[in-house]
C-alpha cells in the first residue's frame, strides 16, 4: 500500500502537504494548493487484494481508478479497455467502462457513479479481466467511506 500512496502523492504535484491519514482501510492524502483549493486522494484495499480503489479530486476534477498493488502489468498495456464489474453488497452487479493509462492504473470513464456507489454501500466486490483475460477480484470494506471522503467531496464539484 505504501507504493500506491507514493504514486498518489506524486500525481498530486508540487503542493504543500497538509497530511496523510488513515481512516479504517482508507489512506487519505490532502494537499493545500497555492490558490486555496485542496487536492485530495484516497485509496482503499482489502486483505490480499490484487488492486486497490483510488478516488481522487485533483484540480477539482474527480477520477476513480483501480491501481495494481503487486503486479504493475495486472491490467495489461496502456490504452487497453476493460469492463469493470461492480457489485455492492445486496445489489445486482453493474458494469463500468475503464481504460489503462500510462501509470498502469485502470481509470473508469465515468467516475461519479462509482463514487456514488462507494458512498452508498458498506461492502463492494469489484472484478475486472486481467491482462490475460482471467478475472481479478477485490473486496472493499466501505463502512468509513463517508468520513474518509469528506474532504474530497467538499473540494470536487463532481463529488
Amino acid at each position: 500500500m505504501l507504493g500506491v500512496v507514493v504514486l498518489l502523492f506524486q500525481s498530486i504535484g508540487a503542493v504543500q502537504a497538509t497530511g496523510t491519514r488513515k481512516v479504517g482501510p482508507f489512506v487519505v492524502i490532502t494537499n493545500d494548493k497555492l490558490d486555496g483549493r485542496k487536492d485530495v486522494a484516497a485509496i482503499v484495499s482489502g486483505p490480499g487484494a490484487p488492486f486497490g480503489l483510488a478516488i481522487r479530486c485533483i484540480d477539482a476534477t474527480l477520477s476513480v481508478a483501480l491501481v495494481p498493488l503487486r503486479d504493475e502489468g495486472l491490467f495489461g498495456a496502456r490504452g487497453r479497455t476493460a469492463a469493470v464489474s461492480v457489485q455492492p453488497a445486496g445489489r445486482a452487479a453493474t458494469e463500468m467502462a475503464g481504460r489503462v493509462t500510462e501509470d498502469r492504473a485502470l481509470y473508469l470513464a465515468a467516475p461519479a457513479p462509482m463514487l456514488g456507489l462507494v458512498l452508498a454501500t458498506q461492502q463492494m466486490a469489484v472484478s475486472v479481466p486481467d491482462a490475460t483475460g482471467a478475472p481479478a477480484e477485490a473486496r472493499f470494506d466501505l463502512r468509513l467511506a463517508k468520513r474518509a471522503l469528506a474532504d474530497l467531496i467538499g473540494n470536487c464539484p463532481a463529488g
